[in-house]
């Protein structure tokens, strides 16, 4: 009996064992529950009118909706702050109630299951989020051309059309919407959709219906509202497309429009699934709190991104143009479920508009995008271990890492599978809503394979693998040891990859495997019968794994590898790995380098590291004068003595340069060269301010300004341009600059504080974050401080605005 009891405990024993090797541990998400509705809207139709100066939204809604469950005789919906005058449900009043977070309606009878009701809402709101009107208070405006413009604009993500419609809010469900606009006839009016019909009316006003014919996210209804021009093209596929410009501007038109079709094109043959929609439209829009916003049909981009052929060089729109595309397929035609789910929108758009640069230029540029993404995600950990699939995993894992996690399941699936499951994927969900267990069954149904492995340590747990990497050389065979060697514990494992090992021989020869790493240490042997010297050894050649590498090797071999790996992004690993190594030993290394590749970030940071090389500053000098705008700015960034022969070169790249490097070379120089500066200015006057190009922002201008107000040319003319410059006259990034301006003039007094007061309160937190910055800079100088603070008090704030100020630090 002794015996049979002992055997029994060990069985027991060993079963906990095994059940506590198989558990799995993820992070709690609190905020991943898809919030419950008892109907489903179909339809909702929103018509609005506008009364700007006061910021007013007068609206009707109609709700078309099948209830879910019986027993349900009230039905909430979102509208904070909106003032309800009636409802009315199929045209019959319903009684209702208000709150802090929108409306309450209560039905007179139970709605029945699976009937369909209209419900019908007239309502009035002042929202301070969701639409915004830009321009409409200030009366001062004399040069649309320059100056601040007259727009109405949405921007519903992430929950913010609540704020003027009342409506259910929420990704969970998807609906056909229509919106009916009446405004000026003057102006020019998009929203989801098609067209359907204008007509102008008794008052000289004009009505707008546009309506969609496929159901999307409530968050994704858009109104847009300018003097727009419209430039009309179709791709080669059909699809109509719309680019929506301010007609002061033609000559922004095509930098900024460049590659959309293009980018439709390459979208609907790497998924496989055509265009989803109607149309395509993109709107610039003054003031706009993101890069740009993904709306159905209609991207609102921010119009810092509207720019000349000289502002193309140093921002342009292809990327966020590509990821708001890539939208339409993922995050509008699928629509995550919730937000820990954001990753199959904000990831896979990331990851479409990455692999795009593979099409206008060649596949060195998508990993050096992959790099970059790789150092965000690695970034990130440094701060926390938050998964890709969490509500708090952060934009750098949202975006940057979960892009590079699809690339490496696209490396795990190959090329043929990836696109095959993605095809799948879209066609089934089309229009629904999706988790990530919906990609996992995809790849499960289209290509047979069972990743659970991969989804479990790459997007529900956190962190990335650390592995330390080194050889042994037996003569006649080499030794590679792996040791992954990253804190773990319940959230965080071993990593399982298949890592691509290659050793490269003095002979030119390269052996290569690909190994599954996935224990603490594992060493891969390589055969070596002929006994062949080597030259260096790659870890994840090509750098397919996001990862983190210690792998000490010496300069020779970094050297080897600049010159001999088979892959640019190996090569360019060598080449950072060479920065802190002296000139001596590298500057024949780098020079034949920068004459072999073709990647201009590549050449950059050859550059960079060979700035202030003595013997090869002519080489550069000639190269920065007929190379790209990246190149020249990494010797202008770089450089630490400017010679006369540097700075006759550095005027020539002011004169021709993008704006970015023409604002800095004139930075530069004034500073090196003071008693020169107002010759420089001079020059500025003639190249640039006479002929009013002001550059991207107003930044060339700024400037400028700023330099002829430290330098003495005329300091409190220049200081009233700025001080205007920081005003609501003008877009937010010009007024950010000016107001930085100021501050590094030290000018503070009641005209500038007001103005940056104003910025303060801006709904755009781009804008008042700045602003607060700024003023809290100042109000720590005693001699600024009563300044400050006397502003608040003559000035006609109310309590609430008062609290902002206090709450900033300066008051």
């Amino acid at each position: 009996m002794k015996i049979y009891r002992l055997i029994l405990a060990i069985l027991i024993l060993h079963n906990l064992c095994i059940a506590q090797n198989d558990t799995k541990t993820f992070l709690n998400d609190p905020n991943n529950k898809p919030r419950e509705h008892s109907v489903d809207i179909t339809n909702m139709k929103v018509e609005v009118s506008f009364d700007c100066p006061k910021g007013i939204v007068n609206g009707k809604v109609t709700h078309t909706f099948i209830a879910l469950r019986e027993n349900t005789d009230t039905l909430f919906f979102d509208a904070p702050g909106i003032k309800i005058f009636s409802v009315k449900l199929d045209g019959t009043d319903c009684s209702f109630t208000t709150n802090n977070d929108g409306l309450t309606v209560y039905f007179s009878k139970k709605l029945t299951i699976e009937k369909s009701y209209k419900l019908t809402i007239a309502y009035e709101s002042t929202p301070k989020r969701g639409i915004y009107f830009i321009g409409w208070k200030n009366q001062n405006i004399a040069d649309t051309k320059t100056q601040t413009r007259k727009q109405i604009w949405t921007q519903g993500q992430g929950i913010d059309n609540r704020h003027w419609i009342p409506m259910y809010d929420n990704m969970n469900d998807k609906f056909v919407t229509e919106t009916v606009i009446t405004f000026d006839s003057d102006y020019e009016v998009l929203s989801n959709g098609v067209l359907k019909s204008t007509k102008i009316n008794s008052d000289k006003s004009k009505t707008w219906h546009y309506a969609m014919t496929k159901p999307h996210a409530g968050y994704l209804l858009m109104i847009a509202i300018d003097k727009y021009s419209v430039k009309k093209t179709k791709t080669t596929t059909g699809v109509p497309v719309s680019f929506w410009y301010y007609p002061e501007h033609p000559e922004k038109v095509e930098p900024t429009s460049i590659h959309t079709e293009k980018i439709i094109e390459f979208f609907e043959s790497e998924t496989g699934v055509p265009y989803p929609w109607e149309s395509y439209s993109q709107v610039m829009v003054q003031d706009f709190l993101y890069g740009a916003m993904e709306n159905t049909t209609a991207t609102v981009f921010g119009d810092f991104f509207n720019v000349d052929s000289r502002g193309f060089e140093d921002r342009n729109y292809i990327g966020v143009n590509a990821h708001e595309l890539a939208h339409q397929w993922f995050g509008d035609l699928i629509t995550a479920r919730t937000g820990a789910d954001a990753w199959l929108q904000e990831s896979f758009a990331t990851y479409y508009s990455k692999i795009f640069y593979g099409v206008i230029e060649n596949s060195d540029k998508v990993k050096l995008i992959n790099k970059n993404e790789i150092n965000a995600a690695l970034k990130a950990s440094e701060t926390d271990n938050f998964p890709i699939r969490h509500t708090s995993g952060g934009t750098s894992r949202v975006y940057q890492k979960g892009s590079s996690v699809i690339s490496m399941l696209r490396y795990v699936l190959g090329d043929i599978n990836f696109k095959k499951v993605i095809k799948y994927y879209l066609t089934k969900h089309a229009y629904q809503n999706v988790e990530t267990n919906d990609l996992y069954q995809a790849i499960q149904d289209v290509a047979g394979q069972n990743l659970d492995w991969f989804f479990e340590q790459w997007i529900y747990r956190g962190g990335e693998p650390h592995y330390k990497v080194s050889y042994k050389n037996n003569i006649d065979n080499t030794d590679i040891t792996i040791e992954q060697i990253h804190k773990t514990n319940e959230l965080i494992k071993l990593f399982k990859m298949p890592v691509n090992l290659a050793v490269y021989y003095k002979d030119g020869s390269v052996d290569r495997k690909q190994v599954w790493i996935e224990k603490q240490t594992q060493t891969v042997n390589f055969t070596n019968k002929d006994k062949k010297d080597i030259s260096f050894i790659l870890f994840d050649e090509n750098c397919e794994i996001t990862k983190k590498v210690s792998f000490a090797r010496t300069t020779a071999e970094l050297i080897a590898q600049l010159a001999g790996a088979a892959n640019m992004i190996d090569r360019y690993d060598a080449l950072l790995e060479l920065k802190n190594i002296s000139l001596s030993e590298k500057r024949d290394a780098l020079l034949t380098s920068y004459k072999k590749e073709k990647s201009e970030t590549f050449k950059a940071e050859i550059i960079s590291q060979l700035a202030n090389d003595e013997k090869t500053i002519n080489f550069l000098l000639t190269e920065v004068q007929n190379s790209s705008n990246e190149i020249a700015k990494a010797l202008v960034n770089n450089i630490k003595t400017i010679s006369p022969e540097v700075k006759d070169v550095f005027i020539k790249l002011f004169e021709t340069g993008s704006y970015d490097l023409s604002e800095k070379i004139l930075t530069r120089l004034c500073s090196e060269f003071p008693d020169n500066a107002n010759n420089l200015l001079k020059k500025t006057e003639e190249i640039f301010i006479n002929k009013k190009i002001y550059g991207q922002n107003n930044n060339i201008y700024i400037k400028y300004l700023e330099l002829s107000s430290f330098y003495g040319v005329n300091p409190d003319e220049k200081t009233m341009i700025l001080e205007k410059l920081s005003s609501d006259l003008y877009e937010f990034r010009t007024r950010i600059a000016a107001m930085e301006a100021l501050k590094r003039l030290g000018i503070c007094n009641p005209s500038s504080v007001s103005k940056m007061l104003d910025a303060v309160l801006s709904n755009n937190g781009r804008l008042s974050g700045p602003a607060k910055n700024i003023l809290k800079y100042f109000s720590e100088q005693s001699k600024y401080k009563n300044i400050i603070k006397e502003s608040i008090n003559k000035g006609n704030y109310t309590d609430a605005e008062k609290k902002i100020f206090k709450e900033g630090g300066f008051y």
